[in-house]
């Protein structure tokens, strides 16, 4: 066997799994929008990089058929090449969006590593004691009455956590809709702050049967980026476009 040859094996293999990890991340993991508003496209660079690339390269380098202790470099190549991806997958799997909250007067994204185990703890709704693998599950958040808890999450805002990161305060997208609803601002005031993209937005409005007084945006807030969830004044969520929410 040639070196281009074993390399080309080792390519064809790399590439399956790759196409398997990507599609977890795509299709599940960070569906839609939150591909590239979550970091997923970056993620999938990396375990691209090497899986496919590295792994592969480095056996087209090193591989002549004979060679003395060819079988101990190339399960070395092999085992790192796997600790790797491996730990890629469990970084990605950490990242990953688990809920879209609405708070107050905007979605913001919380991934499962956002998410402290002591505050999971205190659940007790069951529906939200499990985190999500199939993409975040829109809820809502509700401030405590207790001025104690209040307290509490007002410090811990100031360490980045806010309202959002305490689950035993979700409650149902369904109770908060009408307020969502209520939230969102017009249309007409999106065009104006993409006044680029405002053919887009028409084209959304088309597609989805909408009238400008049925809908209206609310800002997305995720790691990587801001997008726009147009809703219904009821506050069911139509959809998202990646335009900006805030105006210049």
């Amino acid at each position: 066997m040639t070196r281009w040859q074993a390399a080309g094996i080792h390519l064809g293999i790399s590439a399956v799994i790759a196409a398997v990890i990507l599609g977890m991340l795509y299709l599940a993991w960070y569906p839609a929008t939150y591909f590239t508003a979550m970091g997923g496209q970056q993620l999938a660079y990396l375990l691209v990089g090497v899986d496919v690339v590295l792994g592969p390269l480095i056996t087209l380098i090193i591989f002549k058929s004979g060679k003395k202790g060819l079988t101990f470099d190339l399960t070395v190549i092999g085992f790192l090449q796997a600790a790797a991806l491996v730990y890629g997958v469990v970084v990605a799997a950490g990242a990953r969006p688990v809920y879209t909250v609405f708070v107050v007067d905007r979605f913001e994204v919380v991934a499962a590593n956002d998410l402290d185990d002591e505050e999971l703890a205190k659940v007790e709704r069951q529906e939200f004691k499990s985190l999500s693998w199939t993409g975040p599950r829109v809820v809502g958040v509700v401030k405590p009455a207790d001025p104690d808890e209040q307290f509490r999450i007002i410090m811990s805002s100031g360490m980045g956590r806010d309202l959002q990161h305490f689950p035993q305060h979700f409650v149902p997208y369904a109770d908060v809709a009408a307020e969502a609803g209520r939230r969102a601002q017009p249309l007409a005031t999106l065009r104006r702050f993409n006044s680029e993209h405002v053919g887009d937005i028409d084209e959304f409005v088309r597609a989805n049967d909408l009238s400008e007084a049925d809908a209206g945006f609310l800002p997305l807030r995720a790691k990587r980026g801001e997008r726009a969830v147009i809703v219904k004044r009821s506050g069911v969520v139509v959809g998202t476009l990646n335009l900006s929410p805030w105006g210049s």
